[in-house]
């Protein structure tokens, strides 16, 4: 990826469960002008069948890194008065439903909270926060590994809308742009006034066999491991 940029592009590795390496990151990265925290990985089985490590795995690289990274990257941002960071977050997110874990939701829950919180704690100060919501992403990232197909009611969106939602919510100083089509789309409008509801239509819907197919890609080894 990096190589395909060109200069003056550079490329620096990390172990985002690591707070160490994650701090180091941002110091041999330099001064941030715009911070894109994308890095997420999936756990989906129930919280009852996840083991103790994939929780914490979860926690930290979903949570807790890009809280680090943003913490990191907060206080020069603050000093030159300008400066921008964005989460990648997810429409779970915004809704639960069957198909996404309760680990999952939860971190992206969290993620989306931090968002705005942050958004708030740095207002006037000529830093903007913005979180990005997509829901199934096609042709890259976690789901599109899994190689399954959704209903016709739910739609995906490509990795390149992503990215134009990024680019809008740095340009517009939005605090959250949601991308997702067709049904996921309806159900986060309709999440924020009534997300048991949604919920409840969702798994109606038979939508909870989609997790159920991931796991089975899981079980035999072409499942998705990390992702945005």
């Amino acid at each position: 990826m990096v190589t395909e940029l060109g200069p003056p592009a550079r490329g620096f590795a990390a172990d985002l469960t690591n707070l160490t390496e994650v701090r180091d990151l941002l110091d041999n990265a330099g001064p941030v002008d715009i911070l894109v925290a994308c890095a997420g990985i999936d756990v989906p089985q129930d919280l009852a069948d996840a083991s103790d490590e994939a929780v914490e795995e979860a926690m930290r690289v979903n949570l807790l890194a890009p809280a680090a990274l943003a913490r990191a990257a907060v206080a020069p941002m603050k000093k030159r008065g300008v400066g921008h960071i964005v989460f990648i977050g997810s429409v779970a997110g915004l809704v639960a439903t069957p198909i996404n874990s309760s680990v999952y939701t939860a971190t992206k829950w969290g993620l989306r909270g931090l968002g705005l919180a942050l958004r708030q704690e740095l207002h006037g100060t000529g830093v903007g926060v913005s979180t990005v919501l997509p829901a199934a992403v096609r042709d890259a990232g976690m789901f599109a590994r899994t190689g399954i197909t959704l209903p016709w009611y739910t739609g995906t969106s490509s990795p390149q809308e992503v990215a134009r939602a990024v680019v809008r919510a740095v340009e517009r100083d939005r605090p959250e742009v949601v991308v997702a089509a067709g049904g996921e789309r309806l159900g986060a409008a309709i999440s924020g006034v009534a997300p048991v509801l949604v919920g409840r239509l969702a798994r109606m819907a038979g939508l909870g066999r989609i997790r159920q197919a991931v796991l089975e890609a899981r079980s035999r080894g072409d499942g998705p491991v990390a992702g945005g």
